[in-house]
């Protein structure tokens, strides 16, 4: 299977403590060696507590982080090269959805003109194609179109982030970076997003870099998981064997603490 998104011993070093006191800067290693591929509409789950480097990892490939060393590759083409001038055929193909909703969109902005700035930098499409295409997008996240001439304090918590993940699939991307996408939701409402992630993924052949602290959640949209811990991949494999088969003490302790998916391995037979 031919990788869409390739990382390739990803590092990234921290100088802390020099801007406060000459001389006494230290170095801190976020993330130590990673290396791991996506396929096109395959969905990867990067899990790991908080301080693991999870989040890191996404924001490097994001370009909101410089690495230290390695390679990430996207469709072939070096990322880490691109310089100081990101192409906007990458800022296309490759979206983010973040953990906070309320924080990522513009409150002053209505839903309507939050999608149609997207879509007239990405296509320059004319004004009655770019109403339709913002009507459409909302359809795509399940919201009624009169949500467009709303704001965003006018939505629940919920219906903002379909806002977000709507505007992430303005520009048409074929990777989605989703940072913690569902953790300030209620569990009802997470398991609604997370349903829509994984019929969007399966209707447009996304790929999905999908990072968590939650196990149970990843394992809703993911073929692949990636556990990190202090830096460093402890264990990676296909989704289920990670679930059912899980080597690495740490995969275990994070599987141990999680209700769900207890709940589910005695619905399955297995040992929780």
């Amino acid at each position: 299977m031919t990788a869409l998104l390739q990382v390739k011993d990803l590092a990234i070093t921290y100088r802390t403590g020099g801007s406060i006191i000459p001389g006494r800067s230290r170095t801190f290693d976020a993330v130590k060696g990673v290396s791991f591929d996506i396929a096109a509409g395959q969905g990867l789950g990067l899990v790991g507590e908080s301080g693991s480097g999870k989040t890191t990892v996404g924001r490097a490939i994001l370009r909101l982080v410089k690495p230290s060393r390695g390679s990430i590759k996207f469709d072939g083409q070096e990322v880490t090269a691109f310089g100081s001038n990101t192409p906007l055929s990458f800022r296309r193909d490759v979206q983010v959805v973040f953990q906070d909703p309320r924080s990522s969109l513009n409150p002053r902005r209505t839903i309507r003109d939050t999608l149609a700035q997207v879509i007239k930098r990405h296509f320059d499409t004319p004004d009655d194609e770019t109403q339709r295409r913002a009507a459409e997008l909302l359809d795509k996240v399940q919201l009624p179109s009169y949500h467009l001439d709303r704001y965003p304090s006018e939505l629940s918590g919920g219906q903002q982030q379909r806002v977000a993940i709507a505007r992430a699939l303005a520009p048409q991307p074929r990777l989605l970076v989703c940072d913690e996408p569902v953790s300030a939701l209620d569990v009802s409402t997470q398991s609604q997003i997370l349903n829509l992630l994984s019929d969007l993924r399966r209707d447009l052949n996304l790929a999905y870099l999908f990072i968590s602290h939650d196990l149970a959640v990843v394992r809703q949209v993911s073929d692949f998981v990636v556990v990190m811990h202090r830096g460093a991949i402890v264990e990676q494999g296909p989704c289920e064997t990670i679930y059912t088969e899980p080597q690495a003490d740490y995969t275990k302790l994070l599987l141990s603490s999680v209700p769900a998916l207890d709940a589910w391995k005695r619905r399955a037979g297995l040992n929780a």
